[in-house]
C-alpha cells in the first residue's frame, strides 16, 4: 500500500502570517501568502539547529559564563561609585551598549585538529582572529579557519623517523637508569615527562616495536643528558668533558627549525635543552632557548584557559598546563639571574595551576604531587615582581622604594606562611627538593633588600675615606631590619647548602647550586666587613670550600664564581677591607638587647612599638646575631609591625632621618642612566 510521505514544516510560521495572526501551512512560500500575491514576502526565520557537545565543552561554557557574570557584576559595582560629568549624562549608552564585552573573554572557538601539529592559537588582537568574528557575524554555521598560515617550503623534519645508525643511545637498563635520576633530582620540582607512558615508549623503542621521531629522540637524548649529569660522575676516559655532553650534542644536531609547525613536544624539548646548557655555563643560550620555547608555548596558546583542542584527554590537557608553568618557572628564573626583563606578563596569563583533579587514579600516575610545582610557580611570580618592581627604571617606578620593597617581602611573607608542613625546612635531612625551594625563596629576600645592604657599605666605603666623626652614624630601625634580612636570608642558604653537601645531596655539576653561593657568599662577604664575626667568617669560608670543590670537580659555572670571589677577597685584603668594618658595631653592644625582642614571630608583638624600634636602633647588628630566626628569614617582631597590613601609616620612629633611603634613590637613579 502506498504511503503519502507528509510535508515537513520549515518552522512555527513565516514572519507574514505571524504577524498578520493567520495560519500558516508551513510551506515555502506558504498557502496564505500565495493566496495573498506575497510569495516574496513569504521568509521564515533560521532555524535552530541541534549540535551534540562533550561534557568538558560544557562546562568550559559555564565557567566562562560565571567569570562574565562576575565581570560584569564587579564593573557595575564600580559605576555605582563613579560620578559622571555632564558630558556623561548628555550622551548615555543603550542598554545594547552596555551589553557589548571585549571578545577576549568570550570562550575561544575550537580548531581541527591536524596529526602532525597542534592548532596555533590566535590572540583576539590579530586580524585573523578579527576576520573570523566577522565571518560568524555574515554566517553563524562557519568554522573558525585553522590559525597554521601558508608558509613556503614545508620542513616536517620533526616528524620524521630516523634509522637506528643515525643516533647512539646506552643500553635499556642503563637509560632507564639515568631517566629515574634526573627525575629524581628535577621531577619532583618540575614537570619533565608523563611517569608511565615515557617509560612504556622507552620499552617500545629499545624492543624495536616503533621508530622514534627526531623530536623524541631530542627529549629523550636531553633528559638521558640530565640524568648523566646528576649522576656527579664522570667516565674515566672523559675527564675534560661534562657530564651528559655526549647526549645534549646529539640533541642539538637532531634540533632543527621547525617552528612553524610546532608542538608540545617540541616546546619540552627545548625547556629540557635549556635546562642542560647552564651546566655547561652557556646562560645566554639557555635563555635563548627558553624565549624559543616561550614563543612557541605562546604560539600554542598554552598560556590560556580552554585553547587546548576539544579531543584533548585529561592527561593531556594537564601535561599541556605542567609544561606551561616550568616554561615559566625556567624563564623568569633565568632573567633574574641575568638582570633581564621578562617575556611576559602575569595579566595575560589565565591558565589553571597544576592539580589532580579530573583525573582517575590510573592517570594520576602520570604526575609528581603538584603542591611542590604550584609553590615553584608562585615564587616565579614573585621574582617576576621583584625585576618589574625592585629593578625597574626609576622614573617607571610605582611608588616610594621603602614601598616596593615591602610589598615584595610582604609576598614572600604570604608565600611561606602559606607552605604546607612537608614543604618546610627541617632541623635536619631536608629533602633536596625542599631545599632548593627554600634557597629560591632565599634568593628572592636578597634581590629585594641587597641594594639597601650595598647602599650602606658604599657608605661605609665614602665614610673611611673622610676624617673621623666624634658621633657614629645612625641609622633608622627599618634600615638596619632590611639588611639583617638579607644577610639572614644569605646564612640560611649556605646553611642549607652544607647539609646538602654533608648529606651527598648536592649536585656536583648543577648551575643551580653554585648560582646560590655565589649569591650567598657576596652578602656574607659585606656582613663580614660591616660587623665581623667568627661565624660568619666560618660559614663564609665552609660555603667557599663547597664552591672550589665543585670547581675541582669540573662545574663550569663555579670555576667563574669562584674567580670572582677571589678577585673580591683579594681586593679585600689589599685594599684595607678590615678598614670597613664598623668599630661600633660590635657583638658585645646589641646581643643582650636583641635576645630580649626575641627570636621569632610566634613570641607574639611586643605592646609599645617605639620601644622595640628604639632597642632595634640601638643594637645596631648589622648583622651578627641580628634576632632573626634562619628557620624563617622574615621572621622579627619588627618585621611583623613592616608587614602588618592593619596599620595606616608605618610608626615614624621606624623612619629616624638618616638621609639613607633618599640617597638610595640618587644612588639608584644614577645607576640606571645609560
Amino acid at each position: 500500500m502506498k504511503t503519502h510521505k507528509r510535508t515537513r514544516r520549515l518552522f512555527a510560521a513565516c514572519y507574514r502570517c505571524h504577524t498578520h495572526k493567520v495560519k500558516c501551512s508551513g510551506e515555502h512560500p506558504c498557502r496564505a501568502c500565495v493566496q495573498a500575491n506575497k510569495s516574496d514576502e513569504c521568509v521564515f526565520p533560521p532555524r535552530e539547529r541541534k549540535v551534540t557537545v562533550s561534557e568538558s565543552y560544557l562546562r568550559r561554557l559555564e565557567a566562562d559564563s560565571k567569570l562574565l557574570q562576575n565581570l560584569l557584576k564587579s564593573g557595575s559595582s564600580k559605576e555605582q561609585r563613579v560620578e559622571f560629568t555632564p558630558q556623561d549624562e548628555s550622551d548615555p549608552l543603550s542598554q545594547e551598549e552596555h551589553g557589548i564585552v571585549n571578545p577576549l573573554f568570550e570562550t575561544q572557538p575550537k580548531r581541527s585538529r591536524d596529526k602532525q601539529t597542534e592548532p596555533g592559537f590566535t590572540g583576539e588582537a590579530s586580524c585573523i582572529a578579527f576576520g573570523d568574528r566577522l565571518l560568524q557575524c555574515i554566517n553563524r554555521s562557519s568554522t573558525p579557519s585553522n590559525p597554521t598560515l601558508c608558509y613556503y617550503h614545508p620542513t616536517r623534519t620533526a616528524n620524521r623517523v630516523l634509522d637506528d645508525n643515525e643516533y647512539t643511545l646506552p643500553d635499556r637498563t642503563q637509560a632507564k637508569l639515568l631517566i629515574n635520576v634526573a627525575w629524581r633530582f628535577i621531577g619532583n620540582d618540575h614537570h619533565l615527562f608523563l611517569k608511565v607512558s615515557f617509560m612504556q615508549e622507552i620499552e617500545a623503542v629499545y624492543q624495536t616495536a616503533v621508530r622514534p621521531t627526531v623530536l623524541w629522540l631530542c627529549k629523550l637524548l636531553a633528559l638521558l643528558a640530565l640524568g648523566e649529569l646528576y649522576t656527579n660522575r664522570r667516565k674515566l676516559n672523559d675527564a675534560q668533558i661534562i657530564p651528559g655532553t655526549n647526549y645534549y650534542l646529539q640533541a642539538l644536531d637532531m634540533l632543527h627549525d621547525t617552528y612553524e609547525e610546532a608542538t608540545l613536544l617540541h616546546v619540552e624539548v627545548l625547556i629540557l635543552i635549556a635546562w642542560y646548557s647552564n651546566s655547561l655555563g652557556r646562560v645566554r643560550s639557555a635563555y635563548s632557548y627558553s624565549g624559543v620555547a616561550m614563543r612557541l608555548a605562546l604560539s600554542l596558546g598554552l598560556h590560556r584557559s580552554g585553547s587546548a583542542p576539544a579531543t584533548a584527554t585529561a592527561v593531556e590537557l594537564e601535561s599541556r598546563r605542567r609544561t606551561w608553568w616550568m616554561l615559566y618557572y625556567f624563564e623568569r628564573i633565568s632573567a633574574s639571574k641575568l638582570g633581564l626583563p621578562i617575556t611576559v606578563r602575569d595579566e595575560d596569563i589565565d591558565v589553571e595551576l597544576p592539580s589532580m583533579n579530573g583525573l582517575t587514579e590510573e592517570e594520576q600516575q602520570e604526575f609528581a604531587d603538584p603542591a611542590h610545582i604550584c609553590a615553584n610557580v608562585k615564587l616565579a611570580r614573585i621574582t617576576g615582581n621583584i625585576l618589574t618592581e625592585i629593578y625597574c627604571l626609576p622614573r617607571r617606578a610605582n611608588g616610594m622604594f621603602v614601598q616596593r620593597v615591602h610589598s615584595i617581602l610582604k609576598q614572600l611573607r604570604a608565600w611561606n606562611d602559606a607552605l604546607p608542613p612537608e614543604l618546610c625546612v627541617r632541623d635536619c635531612r631536608t629533602p633536596r627538593p625542599v631545599a632548593s625551594l627554600h634557597m629560591a625563596y632565599n634568593e628572592c629576600i636578597m634581590q629585594t633588600t641587597r641594594p639597601i645592604l650595598l647602599h650602606l657599605f658604599r657608605r661605609r666605603c665614602q665614610d673611611d675615606n673622610k676624617e673621623p666623626s666624634p658621633e657614629p652614624h645612625t641609622l633608622s630601625p627599618i634600615t638596619t631590619l632590611l639588611a639583617d634580612s638579607c644577610v639572614n636570608a644569605a646564612i640560611t642558604s649556605c646553611r642549607i647548602m652544607e647539609g646538602l653537601f654533608i648529606e651527598g645531596s648536592i649536585a656536583t655539576f648543577g648551575y643551580w647550586e653554585a648560582q646560590h653561593i655565589f649569591s650567598s657568599c657576596l652578602i656574607l662577604i659585606i656582613s663580614a666587613l660591616l660587623n665581623p664575626s667568627m661565624a660568619t667568617s666560618d660559614l663564609l669560608q665552609t660555603s667557599i670550600n663547597i664552591l672550589r670543590t665543585m670547581r675541582d670537580h669540573g662545574n663550569i659555572p663555579a670555576v667563574d664564581y669562584s674567580k670572582r670571589l677571589s678577585l673580591i677577597q683579594a681586593g679585600v685584603s689589599t685594599g684595607s677591607g678590615s678598614e670597613h668594618a664598623n668599630p661600633n658595631l660590635g657583638r658585645s653592644q646589641h646581643t643582650e638587647r636583641v635576645h630580649q625582642v626575641g627570636r621569632t614571630r610566634n613570641h607574639g608583638r611586643p605592646s609599645d612599638i617605639a620601644e622595640l624600634t628604639v632597642q632595634h636602633s640601638t643594637s645596631h647588628s648589622l648583622v651578627a646575631d641580628s634576632g632573626m630566626n634562619c628557620a624563617d628569614t622574615l621572621a622579627h617582631p619588627l618585621m611583623d609591625i613592616f608587614l602588618d597590613e592593619n596599620l595606616s601609616a608605618w610608626p615614624s620612629s621606624m623612619f629616624m632621618d638618616d638621609n639613607t633611603w633618599r640617597s638610595l634613590a640618587t644612588e639608584m637613579e644614577e645607576h640606571f642612566l645609560f
